[in-house]
């Protein structure tokens, strides 16, 4: 596996908090350009969620018939057409219609990109990768927020849209360059795409140790996004911080996020991959106990919210690749529909999530707290869940 792959398909996977992170610092000024309220915005997430839950159906199942290569392309030039309809967007309906098609072929490139990495690496290497791959991602998360604040103080909203129509060229470029067809004509799917999508799905849905794994990271990033969702007001509007100030923070978050990622895929090596999921959630329950105290007794204290806020962040870094990890190791014979499933359980959960947890807007920090709250214990009883069903099976090795 070459490093110009695995930087490519690591591109391909940062879509999300690229198309999420860059903007969400201009969450306020949407609001009052045009004329909407926090909760209209805060649906934007969920049309480019609900565009990325469809990607990723269309996208996994196309890639098991078609081969990995054209969906992956296609889905980078639909994501970057989203972000000029974005750019140009004269009301909150338009600019929904945009984000739903920058969703759309986000989650095409992204759902193939991880089948392409379950067509190269297994076991333990797939884990470890998806680390690295979360690490190179949290890179996004870093450089997006900052940027889109560093854009704010010189230009307006719309401008932080079109840098993400110079991410999107960018994407399809290092697919065309770097990516390899991974899937043998040999190896492909046949038939109705529907079908073979109904019938894998199914399968996967009735296996309960894949359902388990998914579940958990889904559930997971459901309180994680809650964070993403609602920082922007909590901390801009009800605490006071600039935009730039705001930006900054969330890129230390994503920083603790990467640095972490890269220390489990060292881990992971060595110790059990459950044991790295449990260590995760626990730490990300103690980091929305911190906030939870901060809002709920504290009148919003600004220091245990930003230490919660952290801990949810980074914590991420021992469970969504390794649970990943687990649920696609279950089914790599139907790789493309399983990272679709998977994917489409993440963009849900995410896509709920943000109108939720935003409902408070810069007047209550309440629901994300509630948000918060619903996942972690949602994630805790998935992952215990999958730890009753007898001893999982070992990943395959290569």
């Amino acid at each position: 596996m070459t490093v110009g792959l695995v930087i490519a398909l690591a591109v391909q996977n940062a879509v999300p908090p690229f198309a999420t992170d860059m903007y969400s610092p201009a969450f306020p000024r949407i609001t009052v350009d045009l004329g909407t309220s926090s909760t209209a915005v805060g649906l934007t997430l969920t049309a480019f969620f609900i565009g990325m839950a469809l990607g990723q159906v269309v996208g996994g199942t196309a890639s098991d018939r078609y081969g990995r290569r054209r969906p992956m392309l296609l889905g980078g030039a639909v994501c970057t057409l989203g972000a000029v309809v974005c750019a140009f967007a004269p009301g909150i309906a338009v600019l929904l219609a945009g984000r739903f098609l920058q969703g759309l072929g986000g989650g095409t490139a992204a759902v193939v990109g991880r089948a392409v990495l379950v067509d190269v690496a297994h076991g333990p290497r797939l884990a470890s990768t998806m680390s690295i791959l979360m690490a190179v991602g949290a890179l996004a998360p870093m450089i997006a927020p900052v940027a889109g604040g560093a854009v704010l103080t010189v230009a307006s909203w719309r401008a932080v849209f079109w840098c993400l129509v110079g991410f999107g060229l960018f994407m399809t470029v290092m697919a065309a360059v770097f990516v390899p067809e991974t899937l043998p004509e040999q190896r492909r799917l046949h038939g109705n795409g529907l079908r073979r999508f109904l019938e894998g799905a199914g399968e996967l849905l009735r296996h309960r140790r894949y359902l388990g794994y998914m579940l958990t990271s889904a559930c997971s990033g459901f309180a994680m996004f809650a964070y993403i969702s609602s920082s922007s007001f909590v901390l801009q509007e009800i605490k006071g911080l600039s935009a730039l100030t705001f930006s900054v923070f969330f890129a230390a978050t994503a920083g603790s996020q990467m640095l972490l990622s890269l220390l489990n895929a060292r881990l992971v090596q060595h110790a059990g991959i459950r044991r790295l999921i449990g260590l995760g959630l626990s730490i990300s329950a103690v980091g929305i106990g911190a906030v939870a105290v901060s809002v709920l007794l504290l009148d919003v204290a600004l220091v245990p919210l930003c230490a919660g806020f952290l801990l949810v962040m980074s914590a991420q870094a021992f469970i969504f690749g390794n649970s990943s990890a687990l649920a696609l190791g279950e089914a790599p014979h139907v790789a493309g529909v399983a990272s679709a499933l998977l994917g489409v359980a993440q963009a849900a959960a995410n896509g709920t999530s943000a109108p939720l947890a935003s409902s408070g807007g810069g007047q209550s920090a309440v629901p994300m707290v509630a948000v918060m709250l619903v996942g972690i214990v949602g994630a805790w009883c998935a992952y215990l869940l999958v730890g009753r069903i007898g001893d999982a099976r070992r990943l395959p090795t290569d």
